[in-house]
């Protein structure tokens, strides 16, 4: 009756474990899926972050050029096939009352939106995304690839 009992407890703390193990790998670490790019004038870089509960996006172009001053206000445009972000500023750390804080000639999108297994997976399959950038009447496209 003793081994009947021991062997019962030791099935229950083993179904134990293991109950307590099957959450632990449901909470799997996000993919972080990213692409790069450059241009004549700009380079650019993109992070997408798929989780269960939210897609992140984040674009960043940088000026190429010296004179990082005379750019003036930058639209930029990173569509994903899916989704499109647009950011408009006057770039990072440029001019010193009315430029956003950042690493100095950049531009920054950022995005949050909700996530289901569909666009989970359709996101998980972008493999380029394009970057159109206007300023001071010029406009330059470019693609970024995933890395």
């Amino acid at each position: 009756m003793k081994k009947f009992y021991a062997t019962l407890v030791l099935l229950l703390c083993s179904l134990l474990v293991l109950a307590l193990s099957v959450p632990a790998q449901e909470i799997k670490s996000p993919k972080v899926l990213t692409y790069h790019g450059e241009s004549e004038n700009w380079v650019g870089d993109f992070t997408l972050e798929i989780s269960k509960g939210a897609i992140t996006r984040l674009g960043k172009i940088k000026y190429q050029g010296e004179d990082v001053v005379s750019v003036g206000w930058v639209s930029c445009t990173f569509e994903t096939g899916i989704g499109t972000s647009i950011s408009k500023s006057l770039l990072a750390g440029v001019h010193p009352l009315n430029s956003p804080k950042g690493e100095k000639g950049t531009l920054t999108s950022y995005s949050v939106a909700g996530s289901s297994n569909e666009r989970i997976s359709t996101y998980s399959k972008v493999k380029i995304v394009k970057v159109t950038v206007e300023w001071d009447e010029k406009t330059e496209s470019f693609n970024l690839y995933k890395q």
